[in-house]
């Protein structure tokens, strides 16, 4: 077969796909395919030296992200450093010998020790037994050598930071093999078997789970090796129907699979993946770009998400009207790749037309919580139809940086559909609890009765008690002989019960923003 196609399918196939274009893509073999739809068709040719392809686009994509970069970038340093300063030479050497003393590092070098010109580690142990001009050029020596054997040891931090994010135990990432060159072991694992595959396709009962073309058995591989994805069928078969598995992979699919990483936008070891199944070109533009060219770059998933929504919003603000309903998204699934080393998993979120349309609303609110710590939750909640109300309860009680709910709340209003109305209720009720506080707050004397009419508001808040929240509020003015509100939010927080706790805490927020627990009046001028 002198040629080969893949469709769009689930997200992991879908963002190894991308991968794959990618790498094409930077060695400039995009004529090798014909994109028509979700259907790529690809000539065998882009498998030559595809080894070589992979191992480079990884290394551009994401050396600047390596322990092996921050180690060479320092070799300027070292020449210039001065050979008295032995606090200096301290740390360039432990920053080195720390890098070299690492499994990987080691794996990495006894996979070329014997075309290396030095040994890096008889180096590392002669060090502090020279002169100071010597242990700078030793230092150096090692440097070098790791600028020489690029594709190693920077590979290894790849390998180890970003590929076994997504898959684990074959090719480079098999244990028994991790001492072996790295490009010999993706070309084996990998590329050959596609390449026979292609040579010598034939009927079979066997069908690829992703492509469903005939694979003989001993062509087929397992998904054991995709991280929470697949099932090792060695060990627990009774998973399907009658003992006999059909979660099997063509060689073909398999290659696509390994390229997964590089269809995520990488972040330190956290990935995200818009999957967009309509075409692969509206995949292809919704995806952030290596080349940096249309996004920012994003320092934290967090900063990135809110990007990717701002690119949606900001796509439909800028449709004309007549044009939306045909071509405007209708649901987004973003899928993260997050945790530490012993917890990674995938996070699935679906953003909705109507979700984006209150991101769109209260676009400005999202932008300044974009910078707090609660960013990501305010998020999830309004994707999860999920009330703010907790999360604001937690605020004002921690009385840190509860300017914020301000912007919380008016996320609520515009997930309500509350127009103008309620925002202008809203800012009626944190008016009204301001007012109360300005007048009764003067020089501490009445901060004991607000804070306990403050907490004691906040408690029928939590407990949703709309009866228990009027006592209170009554019972407060009438004691202090001071005129309630006058104000038709008052009326509104009474008598509509799915308006109580946002006007109710409108109300909290402007009682207590300004007060601190000490009883200081931290924001007026």
């Amino acid at each position: 077969m002198e040629e080969f196609s893949v469709s769009l399918n689930n997200f992991l196939f879908n963002s190894g796909i991308l991968g794959f274009y990618r790498i094409l893509e930077h060695v400039d073999k995009k004529l090798f395919i014909n994109i028509n739809g979700n259907t790529l068709t690809i000539k065998k040719e882009a498998l030559d030296h595809f080894e070589d392809d992979y191992i480079d686009a990884m290394l551009n994509t994401f050396e600047e992200d390596t322990k092996w970069y921050s180690l060479v970038n320092n070799k300027n340093k070292i020449s210039n450093m001065d050979v008295n300063d032995k606090k200096q030479f301290e740390e360039k050497y432990k920053s080195i010998k720390k890098a070299m003393d690492s499994a990987s590092y080691k794996s990495g070098y006894e996979s070329i020790k014997d075309i290396s010109e030095i040994n890096p580690y008889e180096l590392l142990n002669e060090v502090k037994k020279v002169e100071n001009e010597n242990q700078k050029e030793m230092l150096i020596k090692i440097i070098e050598h790791l600028e020489k054997y690029k594709d190693v040891y920077c590979m290894k931090d790849i390998i180890y930071t970003k590929i076994n994010c997504f898959w684990e135990g074959k090719a480079f990432l098999n244990r028994n093999a991790n001492k072996n060159d790295i490009k010999e072991e993706y070309k084996k694992t990998f590329v050959e078997p596609a390449r026979k595959y292609l040579e010598n396709m034939k009927k079979s009962e066997y069908k690829c789970i992703e492509c469903g073309n005939d694979i003989s058995k001993s062509e087929a591989d397992g998904m054991s090796w995709l991280c929470d994805i697949g099932v090792d069928m060695n060990r627990k078969k009774s998973g399907f129907w009658n003992f006999r598995e059909d979660a099997l992979l063509c060689p073909i699919c398999s290659l696509i699979y390994s390229c997964v990483p590089l269809g995520f936008y990488m972040i330190g070891s956290n990935g995200i993946f818009v999957n967009n199944n309509e075409s692969f070109a509206e995949l292809k533009r919704d995806n952030v770009k290596y080349d940096k060219d249309e996004l920012i770059e994003q320092t934290s998933i967090e900063s990135t998400y809110n990007k990717i929504i701002q690119r949606y919003v900001n796509k439909i603000s800028n449709m004309e009207y007549k044009t939306r309903n045909e071509h405007e998204p209708t649901n987004i699934q973003v899928v993260t790749r997050v945790g530490d080393k012993d917890d990674k998993h995938y996070v699935f979120n679906v953003i909705s037309k109507d979700k984006l349309e209150i991101i769109n609303e209260a676009l400005k609110d999202f932008e300044i919580i974009s910078k707090s710590n609660v960013y990501q939750e305010v998020l999830n909640n309004l994707l999860h139809g999920i009330k703010q109300y907790n999360l604001i309860d937690r605020i004002l009680k921690q009385n840190k940086n509860i300017e914020i709910v301000r912007n919380i709340l008016n996320i609520e209003v515009a997930s309500m559909k509350g127009g103008k109305k309620m925002e202008e209720e809203l800012e009626d009720m944190i008016k009204a609890g301001e007012s109360l506080r300005k007048t009764m707050y003067v020089s501490g004397e009445n901060l004991n009765k607000l804070k306990s009419y403050y907490y004691r508001l906040q408690g029928a808040l939590k407990a949703n008690r709309q009866d228990k929240f009027m006592q209170i509020f009554t019972m407060f003015y009438g004691g202090m002989e001071r005129p309630m509100p006058n104000c038709k939010a008052i009326l509104e927080l009474m008598s509509k019960p799915e308006k109580f706790r946002l006007l109710g805490y409108a109300y909290v927020y402007g009682l207590g923003k300004m007060i601190d627990k000490k009883g200081e009046n931290e924001n007026e001028e």
